[in-house]
């Protein structure tokens, strides 16, 4: 990640290197999770679509917000114990599956995603988020 943002900031000047929000999928998620438990200063936010193996940074400066499908439970340690006490928002949707949580998931899924990740970007609450 430093290397492309080293990389790619004198390119694009347009861009804030320096406040990179990082999104994945599953192993994607990890990978996001694992970067932000980096404490690199310029990952400011990191969504998570149902990942499961790298616990969520407890970072405080980093804004974390997990989507969560109702098939397979992440791993123990992954996800906070008591999310209503945490600044990490975390939004389960049932009846979703890991798999779905992607372009070749169904209309109403996607959907649903479109939905939650818009209301986290424009500041919606977590309460507001899990009633969504």
């Amino acid at each position: 990640m430093a290397f492309l943002k080293s990389q790619l900031q004198s390119r694009y000047l347009n861009y804030a290197f320096n406040e990179l929000l990082l999104i994945g999928h599953s192993n994607g998620g990890d990978i996001s999770s694992w970067l932000g438990n980096e404490k690199k200063p310029y990952i400011k936010s990191i969504i998570t679509l149902d990942h499961r193996r790298v616990p969520l940074p407890r970072n405080t400066d980093i804004n974390i917000f997990s989507i969560r499908a109702s098939d397979f439970a992440a791993d123990e340690g992954v996800l906070p114990a008591n999310t209503v006490q945490s600044d990490i928002c975390v939004v389960q949707i049932p009846d979703a599956r890991h798999n779905d949580l992607s372009d070749h998931g169904p209309r109403w899924l996607q959907d649903k995603i479109k939905q939650l990740v818009h209301g986290y970007l424009v500041g919606q609450p977590c309460a507001m988020l899990n009633k969504a």
